[in-house]
């Protein structure tokens, strides 16, 4: 499964990585697994995604920040469209 935001695609070609972990790291991953009845890998799997949903969001901002994206009014966007 690949995870987009809050929803998944099935049936994605996966591979099997190895990861060297803090011991402490793979305790709170067993424990959140437990506690969550999930399987290690997609505790994992969400936890990677939602470190690239933040990155992403932290790079929209920066672009922001620095003049690079252009805003649009909701009048525009409703005229845009034909509303």
């Amino acid at each position: 499964m690949v995870y987009y935001g809050n929803y998944f695609k099935e049936n994605t070609m996966t591979k099997k990585i190895t990861i060297t972990l803090e011991e402490t790291l793979i305790d709170e991953l067993g424990l959140i697994a437990l506690e969550s009845g999930k399987k290690k890998a997609q505790v994992i799997r969400e936890a990677l995604q939602d470190y690239f949903d933040v990155q992403a969001v932290s790079k929209t901002v920066q672009e922001y920040k620095m003049g690079m994206l252009k805003t649009i009014s909701h009048k525009d966007i409703k005229a845009e469209l034909g509303l």
